[in-house]
Parts: C-alpha cells; structure tokens; sequence
C-alpha cells in the first residue's frame, strides 16, 4: 500500500460480528453487525464504507463508516 492510500484508510476499530448501530438519514438509529470494510468504496469517489448486516430486518446494506458507532448488548 502506498503512502497515499494509508492517508485514505479510516481507522474505526470495528471487525466482524461486531454488534453496531447505523444512523439512517433522518437521524434514527438501527441495530447491524459489521460484516466488513468496503474496499472498493474509494474507487466511486466516494468516502469510507463497511457492509453491515440487518439481521432484523434480514437485509444488508453499504454504509458511510461515519454513520457507524459501537452498540454495547
């Protein structure tokens, strides 16, 4: 990886299964677990992203890492 791409990686903490919430766009908050980063985010022009599973709502979804945060259970 080079220097450039280093600066590009957001460094969030979270790894598989880990139990999550995601903010949707009206500021609410629902329940996920991180399935993973999404590498190819980067190449849309778009910022960091991760997979986060919906066990729920049984739907996954790609999402801003800035819309993530810890969910203690």
């Amino acid at each position: 990886m080079s220097e450039g791409e280093q600066a590009d990686v957001i460094e969030h903490g979270f790894k598989e299964g880990d139990k999550v919430w995601v903010e949707d766009g009206e500021g609410r908050h629902h329940p996920g677990v991180f399935v993973g980063n999404n590498e190819a985010s980067g190449w849309f022009g778009g910022g960091p992203s991760a997979y986060v599973a919906h066990p729920e709502a049984h739907q996954a979804e790609v999402v801003s890492v800035f819309r993530i945060t810890p969910r203690d259970e």
